[in-house]
């Protein structure tokens, strides 16, 4: 990963898992825990009335807001506090504590069950309380693209030193990938309003956490509307009968199955770092607070469209969508899906992934499938800015909007103000 980049949500997750860090289990006696931008901060609790209190300052400063003079700026309201009083309030509202706020040398102390209970509540698109800390969500609020038209990331997953499986008859899935993923982009430029880029387009490696964010990482100033990871599936024993493809998005896995999937993939780790894929099982159980509902609900909403389009191009079995805990799709912050295109372990379909006829029908399935969800997710996000940002569309612009086939993304300016809150 490169040195000038943020760590991503999912190696700082990892990290969070790995390192001594206590797992969920609730703050220390002495401290208040926030996890927020992937980093974990203690603020020193104390208890001089018998109920645990933070100073105001480090309080605010953990959080990530400001403090001026006896207020906290949460985003654009300011909380004022009184000290010996149990009443808060925030703009023109009044709300009650359980305890009251007090000062202690000279410093304003704010119960805690402000930020463990008030927060979570009233903010509860940024905040979440989990077993006693308090967590930041990624921000992940959909909203229309500022350019006028959609950017489509295609990931032909694994790549350079990291082959993927390895078929019968020695196709290497990351060959296969790549290939699929290179008519996808062919396909999906000839479609108006649609620009595509690949997060490799050569035989390389590519770490996890950089993939989602390729766009950046080259220079653009907004990330991708969608992104795609492209992948082959393969059973532990070879050669298999199990054929087909199946979708997956980003969540705690169900089944055992799902969960195997996810670990061989993951499995690619070990080309970045010395982690094994069984030290990632511990990252499952905070997989779904990774992505907002709206985010993880328009994944899901993807993986659909996929399957349907596949189901109806391909003479193959159908396996479903499913979810996973994919390394590759936590660090995106925009619809994401991962697909399994086929089982190279199995003889006959290994034959028809690396024919290019074949290669070019699933390509073509994914092209229909990313022109149908965008059209219905452009109406989505349209619909769900208009209200507070722009006059309804007229007739025309409606129809276009909800005409699948039009093909044509349906793009406003960025709402001035983020519905989701502070």
């Amino acid at each position: 990963m490169r040195s000038n980049v943020p760590p991503s949500i999912a190696r700082a997750a990892l990290l969070l898992v790995l390192s001594g860090t206590p797992s969920w289990s609730g703050p220390a006696a002495d401290a208040l825990v926030v996890v927020r931008s992937g980093s974990t901060r203690s603020v020193p609790v104390e208890e001089d009335l018998g109920y645990p209190a933070a100073r105001a300052t480090a309080l605010a400063q953990a959080l990530g807001y400001s403090w001026v003079g006896d207020r906290m700026r949460v985003g654009d309201d300011y909380v004022s506090f009184s000290a010996g009083s149990p009443f808060f309030s925030v703009g023109g509202d009044v709300y009650q504590l359980p305890n009251p706020a007090y000062r202690h040398d000279s410093q304003l102390m704010i119960p805690v069950s402000w930020a463990l209970d008030w927060l979570p509540r009233m903010r509860s698109r940024r905040w979440r309380n989990m077993d006693g800390r308090l967590v930041e969500r990624p921000s992940t609020t959909m909203r229309p693209p500022e350019r006028d038209s959609w950017l489509v990331l295609i990931d032909p997953g694994h790549g350079g030193k990291d082959p993927g499986t390895v078929g019968v008859a020695g196709t290497k899935e990351k060959d296969v990938t790549l290939a699929v993923a290179r008519r996808l982009a062919k396909r999906l430029r000839e479609e108006p309003g649609i620009e595509v880029m690949l997060s490799r387009d050569r035989d390389t490696l590519i770490a996890f956490s950089d993939r989602p964010k390729m766009p950046q990482l080259r220079g653009k100033d907004a990330g991708p509307d969608l992104f795609i990871s492209i992948h082959g599936n393969s059973m532990p024993k070879k050669p298999s009968s199990t054929r087909g493809f199946e979708t997956y998005f980003l969540a705690v896995a169900k089944t055992d199955e799902a969960r195997r999937v996810a670990m061989r993939e993951n499995s690619a780790l070990q080309f970045e770092t010395a982690t094994s894929s069984e030290d990632l099982e511990p990252l499952q159980f905070i997989l779904s607070d990774l992505q907002s509902t709206g985010n993880l609900r328009e994944s899901s909403l993807l993986a659909t469209a996929v399957d349907h389009s596949m189901r109806s191009s391909l003479d193959a079995p159908a396996r479903g969508v499913r979810q996973a805990g994919f390394l590759v799709l936590v660090g995106a912050t925009m619809p994401a899906v991962l697909v399994e295109i086929g089982y190279l372990s199995n003889r006959q379909e290994e034959k028809l992934l690396r024919s290019s006829s074949y290669q070019a029908k699933i390509a073509d399935a994914l092209a229909d499938a990313v022109v149908s969800y965008l059209a219905e997710y452009g109406r989505r996000v349209w619909s769900s800015y208009h209200s507070c940002c722009y006059p309804l569309p007229r007739d025309g612009e409606l129809r276009l909007l909800q005409r699948p086939l039009q093909r044509e993304p349906a793009v406003r300016p960025r709402c001035r103000r983020d519905r989701a809150g502070p």
